[in-house]
């Protein structure tokens, strides 16, 4: 069939990418040899050994004009010092020195027709230890040792870059401090204790402009209250009120007060903060109480701060409504018991909710150094989660709303809920969840600007985060449309693309920053064990003797076997970082993909309107990508009308994924959709005969297996579903279920082989009958045994000094005899069994029990009142269908457990001589002997 045009451009761009990407070529030929047709191909012909090049090239993604500031506040600060005149505190990420995570690295063009070859698609080339060099720092050099710890880790190494800040302090290398600062805060940017350290230090210095621009690159984006706080000490040290003739000083520090508490007033622990303030306008002038201008203004300002004050959660907020009482109180007390009801209840909410507030962050660690997230089940991930949880319990916490202010005070309520969230991105600068959960608080109270700000600076900080690559992506198409011509498409598809090569790049300069990492490994490991040997053979050379040199055989084979230990395990860490980066990448293409899809359809290679079809050269060329990208590629034609093309990708894609049972079946999924059974058939054949050739890839054809017996189950023939079943029992003869007869009929909810239909209802759907709890055992339906020579009771005198001796075990002894007060009924059905048990099912002591030698046992005493109830609400035994218990041990534990009391129990001695005497006596009595009506009732609870 002829193609058009389009198509002829296409499949020709995509055989002149692979011809142009290093390391492969594709050319095609004609046979149908494995695929009716299809193109002959040779696999040997594409691939040639290739590595890494050692030389970073540029990357040709487009960079991504996204500011660089923080979600600003729309908080009003004080123009008390000039703002700096320099365009650095308004950069854009692309104007910031470039750093480790948005470095042009060198790509690998590795293509997955790698697998051809052996090699797994995208896995690591081979590299020689020997090609690396590792020349290791003097001891004393300091500063360099650190400076190649921060080289090779400038996240993850805090303690390297405070160090080295400390050693040029100490070494007094301001400027190369500074400089080091500088570096510092362009990874670390809200690191607010920093900062303040910083200025502190500009500060014993006398540099004012120095903290003044400190101050102006810090204040608008970062809400910590100690910065802020650094900065309010700042003013009234160069605004002195002591000195203040015109009352330029207090207007300043008053106008600084306000823009201090308007952003880190409302956090927990601003009391502190609050009265300083109260104390500042105490000291102002005027006179309370008086009736002058002044005085009255002061009094006016003085109320509305401690309105404020009682209103937030703090830690001082008792003591500030205390003041407050007495403030209104000294003024009018009419007036004041007014203002004060006013008030009353806001003061209430908020002391109960900063008690709930501690509870809830008493084991949160609150810094603005943020660490890199550690990894599941490594060192410090329980720690880490925990701190993230707490995080996430206080942010609910505010979005729950305590205060009672979403529907009286909306901007007070969103306003506390985004503190919440900046304080926790300071900590938790790399935790990418935190900043989307963020952006989408944002856009559901319609603050969408700054929601966007969020995921802007999310991407910042965590360049390789696909969840924050995605919903930018995503807004940025959500919020453009497409116009009615080409260049609007062209321009909308560039700009919603920044995002997605923004992230490529970033996982593209990962694999070459491991790949670094595995050489320098290996480097080391090579120059370690090296001396090692070189000390051995010495060693040998220096005695020159045949059996010494035998006796040190072995020590160089244990050398070495720890060596290529060694090598072996760095080699594989680095092949699953690798591995899982390239299956990142190549789903972040398949996102590109789909975006350009949407926006521009399929699209023309290297033309204004490049589509999905671009993003998919573009992906090829760049390499590292899976089968996972062929199959999204061929699916998104195929569901676009266009079979040929999607059949055709899968057969090149065949090629170069030979050993993929993934890529295999969605293949003969496509081809089952297009009615190509005949191809589907060929595919399916030559797949698990190449896969089965090896037991190592044996048990990947078992999907394949499970896919085509269910096919032709359904609709092949049965001499085939035979031949597949015997060869699939062959193949697999401990997986019965696989090939089991009653696959062929099973759907994907229902087994109808499965069902037993009812016949009988009366026999079969008989219902079990189900005892209550007060019909399971109970000592009232047990019959009594037959009354013989009952001997009257001994009389035994009232005196209040001697209780009878039956009082021991009254129901109610258990109780504490400090009050005199009755038991606690029970709630309830569990209440009302009980009851029932106690009037009516319990032996009386008037009941004695006769025993054949003459004697009497009176009746036994009841059981404590914690027994009675777990015997109330245990469920019958009909309902329990697991491992039975032993009744007999069962009795015997609960009859040998010392059960506490308030009043004498008798011992162990005087229970065992209870159960073995004949002398008539309340207290002697085997009340769980076997064969007692409460060993009964017991029997009926346990079997």
């Amino acid at each position: 069939m002829a193609e058009s045009e389009a198509e002829a451009a296409f499949f020709s761009s995509m055989q002149a990418a692979n011809e142009n990407a290093e390391g492969y070529n594709i050319e095609e030929s004609h046979s149908g040899e494995q695929i009716e047709s299809s193109d002959e191909y040779d696999p040997a012909q594409d691939v040639q050994d290739i590595s890494l090049p050692d030389q970073a090239q540029a990357s040709p993604f487009v960079e991504s004009p996204i500011t660089a500031s923080c979600p600003t506040s729309t908080n009003p600060i004080p123009s008390l010092f000039p703002v700096p005149n320099s365009a650095s505190d308004h950069r854009t990420i692309e104007d910031r020195p470039t750093t480790s995570n948005s470095i042009k690295s060198p790509i690998s063009t590795a293509n997955p027709i790698e697998a051809s070859t052996g090699k797994e698609p995208g896995a690591a080339s081979t590299i020689s230890p020997r090609s690396a060099t590792f020349k290791p720092r003097l001891p004393n050099d300091t500063i360099g040792i650190l400076e190649d710890r921060i080289k090779e880790d400038e996240k993850g190494d805090i303690d390297a870059w405070l160090s080295l800040i400390n050693e040029h302090r100490r070494r007094g290398k301001l400027d190369d401090m500074r400089k080091v600062y500088e570096r510092f805060f362009m990874i670390f940017p809200q690191a607010a204790e920093q900062w303040i350290s910083l200025a502190q230090l500009e500060s014993e210095a006398n540099n004012r402009s120095g903290v003044e621009a400190i101050f102006h690159k810090t204040l608008k984006d970062i809400p910590h209250l100690q910065l802020w706080r650094t900065y309010l000490d700042h003013i009234r040290r160069h605004f002195n009120l002591v000195v203040d003739k015109s009352g330029t000083a207090s207007q300043t520090n008053h106008a600084a007060y306000q823009a201090v508490l308007e952003t880190v007033g409302i956090d927990k622990d601003a009391g502190t903060l609050w009265q300083d303030y109260i104390a500042f306008i105490k000291s102002g002038p005027g006179t309370l109480g008086q009736q002058d201008w002044e005085s009255q203004s002061k009094m006016d300002v003085l109320r509305k701060a401690y309105q404020e004050a009682i209103s937030i959660p703090t830690q001082a907020v008792e003591t500030i409504w205390k003041e407050y009482s007495n403030f209104e109180n000294s003024l009018n007390k009419m007036t004041g018991r007014q203002f004060l009801q006013k008030k009353s209840a806001d003061y209430m909410s908020a002391r109960s909710s900063y008690t709930e507030l501690q509870n809830i962050t008493r084991d949160l660690k609150r810094t603005t150094l943020p660490s890199l997230p550690p990894a599941l089940g490594f060192e410090g991930d329980t720690e880490y989660t925990k701190q993230v949880e707490i995080w996430k319990r206080w942010i609910q916490w505010e979005k729950d709303d305590p205060l009672v202010l979403k529907d009286e005070n909306a901007s007070a309520y969103r306003k506390r809920v985004l503190y919440v969230y900046k304080q926790a991105l300071m900590a938790l600068r790399f935790w990418p969840e935190i900043w989307y959960e963020a952006a989408e608080f944002c856009f559901s109270v319609n603050l969408e600007s700054e929601g966007d700000e969020f995921l802007i600076q999310g991407v910042l900080a965590n360049p390789e985060s696909s969840l924050l690559a995605f919903k930018r992506a995503d807004r940025l198409e959500m919020t453009t449309t497409n116009g009615n011509d080409d260049t609007s498409k062209q321009q909308r598809g560039l700009k919603v693309r920044q995002p997605y090569d923004k992230l490529l790049e970033s996982l593209y300069a990962l694999i070459q920053k491991a790949m670094e990492r595995e050489r320098r490994d290996l480097g080391r490991i090579e120059a370690e064990f090296t001396a090692t040997t070189t000390t051995i053979t010495n060693g040998v050379d220096k005695h020159g003797e045949d059996d010494e040199e035998e006796d040190n055989d072995e020590p160089r084979k244990e050398i070495q076997n720890e060596k290529q230990a060694k090598v072996d395990s760095v080699k594989a860490v680095n092949a699953v970082q690798v591995s899982l980066l390239n299956r990142t990448i190549s789903h972040a293409w398949i996102s590109l993909m789909r975006a350009m899809q949407r926006m521009q359809g399929k699209g023309k290679v290297n033309s204004v309107i490049g589509g999905s079809r671009q993003v998919f050269t573009d992906s090829r060329k760049k390499g590292r990508i899976t089968s996972e990208v062929w199959v999204a590629a061929a699916l998104l034609e195929f569901h676009n009308s266009d079979n040929e093309a999607a059949k055709r990708i899968f057969e090149r894609g065949t090629k170069l994924f030979p050993d993929d049972e993934t890529f295999a079946l969605e293949f003969i999924k496509l081809l089952v959709n297009v009615n190509d059974h005949t191809n589907a058939r060929v595919v399916f054949e030559t797949t698990v005969t190449r896969l089965t050739q090896k037991p190592e890839t044996a048990l990947k054809a078992k999907s394949l297996f499970a896919f085509f017996h269910q096919f032709e189950s359904r609709y092949g023939e049965l001499a085939q579903i035979q031949k597949l079943e015997k060869r699939m029992k062959e193949l697999y003869p401990d997986d019965q279920k696989l090939y089991a007869f009653s696959q062929r009929f099973v759907s994907d909810n229902f087994d109808p082989t499965a069902i037993r239909p009812i016949i009988s209802p009366a026999t079969q759907a008989k219902p079990k009958v189900m005892f209550s709890i007060e019909e399971a055992g109970l000592p009232s339906r047990q019959p009594s045994p037959p009354i013989v020579n009952i001997a009257p009771p001994p009389v035994v005198a009232n005196s209040p000094k001697r209780p009878m001796p039956l009082d021991d075990f009254e129901a109610d002894s258990n109780r504490p005899r400090k009050l005199a007060r009755g038991e606690s009924p029970l709630a309830g059905a569990a209440g009302r069994r009980l009851n029932q048990m106690r009037q009516g099912r319990q032996p009386t002591e008037s009941t004695p029990t006769a025993i054949p030698n003459g004697g009497y046992i009176p009746p036994p005493p009841p059981l404590p009142r914690d027994i009675t109830f777990l015997l109330s609400i245990i469920p019958p035994a009909s309902t329990y269908n697991t491992v039975p218990f032993k009744v007999d041990e069962m009795i015997k534990l609960i009859r040998d457990t010392p059960i506490p009391s308030t009043v004498g129990q008798p011992s162990a001695n005087q229970l065992h001589d209870a159960r073995t005497s004949t002398v008539p006596g309340p207290a002697l009595t085997p009340q769980y002997t076997q064969g007692s009506p409460y060993y009964l009732g017991m029997s009926s609870y346990l079997a």
